[in-house]
């Protein structure tokens, strides 16, 4: 762990697990090493897309309970209510927490989404 933390160079650290060879596993790590959540997923991307520049803005967070509360916390992303969504600026990109998945949202389409299949806090 010590030599991931490193990587960190004193920051947190997010370590992707594996499931069967595809990504499944997210864990979220503070700078010395404690392990603060975790979720587990499966993936799904757009199909509509070949490919997309994140612009240069800081991502706003959209949801309520456990994991929006932990992703707030680990990113510090602004979060905004769900009425207010419509007054976010058209190149935004929205990370959009629900119970049973994260969708990561640019420019007002869906670019992946991770479909929760676990999340634990320690």
């Amino acid at each position: 762990m010590q030599e991931l933390l490193e990587f960190a160079e004193g920051g947190p650290l997010i370590v992707v697990g594996e499931y069967h060879g595809n990504p499944g596993e997210l864990s979220f790590y503070d700078e010395v090493g404690k392990l603060l959540f975790s979720l587990r997923f499966t993936d799904w991307y757009s199909k509509e897309l070949d490919s997309y520049w994140f612009p240069d803005i800081e991502p706003r967070l959209t949801g309520q309970g456990e994991i929006a509360d932990a992703f707030e916390a680990f990113f510090h992303f602004q979060r905004v209510e769900s009425d207010k969504i419509d007054q976010l600026l058209p190149s935004s990109i929205l990370i959009a927490i629900g119970e049973k998945d994260i969708d990561f949202i640019g420019s007002g389409k869906s670019l992946f989404k991770l479909n929760l299949k676990g999340f634990k806090k320690y």
